[in-house]
This record gives C-alpha cells, sequence and structure tokens, in this order.
C-alpha cells in the first residue's frame, strides 16, 4: 500500500515537471517563431522603403545628369551652370550614401546584386565598368569632358545612354531579386560572399569625387 502511494506521489511529480518542462518548450517555441515573424516583416518593410529610397536616388541623379548633357549640347552657358549647380548637389548626395546602399542592397538581395551597384574591381575597369555606381563615374567624367570640348560629345552620348539602360535593368533585377527572396522566406539570410570591403582602399580620389 505505501509503494503504490510512493509510486502515485513520484508518478504526479514527474507528470508536473514533464508538463512544466514540455509547457516551457512549447512557449519558448512560440516566442521564438512570434519574434522571427516579427523581424521578418520588419525587414520586409525596411527593404520596400529602401527600394523606394534607391530608385529616387538613381532616378534623380541620372535625370539631373541628362538634363546637364542637353543643356552641354544646346551650348547654353546659362543652363548649363544651373544644371551643374543642381547635378552637383546630387552628386554629394551619392557619394555619402553609396557605401550604406551598396550594404543595404547585399543584406536584402545578396553580395551579387550588391557587386552590381558597386564593385570596388571596376575603379580598374577603364571605360568599361560593369557596374552601376562606375557607370555613374564614366558618365559624369565624359560629359564634363565634352562640356570643354564638344568634339568628344559622341562619346558621351554613347556613355549617358548606356547609363540610362543600366539603371534601369538594375532596378528592375534588384525589385525581382528582393520579391523572390522575400516570397522564399530568406530576407532573414546572413549574407556570403566578401563584401567588398577589403577592396575599398583600392577606390581613387577621382571616383570618390564623381
Amino acid at each position: 500500500m505505501i509503494e503504490k502511494t510512493v509510486f502515485l506521489i513520484v508518478g504526479f511529480l514527474l507528470t508536473g515537471v514533464l508538463g512544466g518542462v514540455l509547457g516551457y518548450v512549447l512557449k519558448r517555441r512560440s516566442w521564438a517563431e512570434e519574434t522571427r515573424h516579427s523581424l521578418y516583416q520588419a525587414r520586409y518593410e525596411e527593404g520596400t522603403s529602401f527600394l523606394d529610397e534607391v530608385s529616387e536616388q538613381i532616378g534623380r541623379r541620372f535625370f539631373l545628369l541628362k538634363r546637364l548633357w542637353w543643356a552641354i549640347e544646346d551650348q547654353n552657358a546659362k543652363r548649363i551652370a544651373q544644371c551643374e549647380a543642381a547635378y552637383f548637389v546630387a552628386v554629394e548626395d551619392w557619394n555619402a550614401l553609396y557605401w550604406r546602399n551598396r550594404n543595404k542592397i547585399r543584406l536584402l538581395a545578396g553580395e551579387d546584386q550588391a557587386s552590381d551597384f558597386l564593385d570596388y574591381k571596376d575603379n580598374n575597369s577603364g571605360d568599361k565598368p560593369n557596374s552601376l555606381h562606375y557607370k555613374f563615374v564614366i558618365a559624369h567624367r565624359k560629359v564634363m569632358a565634352a562640356k570643354s570640348d564638344m568634339r568628344l560629345s559622341d562619346d558621351a552620348k554613347r556613355q549617358v545612354t548606356e547609363l540610362n539602360m543600366k539603371c534601369l535593368v538594375f532596378l528592375e533585377r534588384l525589385t525581382s531579386t528582393f520579391i523572390e527572396r522575400a516570397m522564399a522566406l530568406r530576407l532573414l539570410e546572413i549574407p556570403t560572399g566578401p563584401g567588398g570591403t577589403e577592396q575599398a582602399g583600392a577606390m581613387d580620389a577621382k571616383s570618390i569625387r564623381h
């Protein structure tokens, strides 16, 4: 009788302990899922907001460069001065943000898209870079060269046209990649690849100003 009572007490205690452990595990798992959901939602909202922001930055710099180029083609000194002043404000804003933008693109869309935006190896690619930032650098240089010598206008026009296409393709691919990663629930993945930081020192003063 005593043994039976002891077994009942022990069984009751074990049931209570196991129930408590199971409840703790389930509660912790639920908390982890809720936390992950909250983090994912925040990352998605951050990503959509960033896409709007970076699209505006790209569009603004390109439009102001194109407007400057039109003024140069018309050889209108007053308009050139006005357009140049507005354009260089956009250039300063761009240069203050492109490292941050690259890091965010890497976080949200992966290393390939980040390098398509800014690849430090393009600093040594001459007039044929692949990344968007350096496409802007080359177009900038060619337009400013044509401002001083209109015999260089064909080269400048070609670079502006190529930059236009690069902007369109880059934004389409960036948006598609972000949507694909969001649909596959991959926005919280840790980015792979070097991130390009070890190559940052290779950038020269001219590329930084442009």
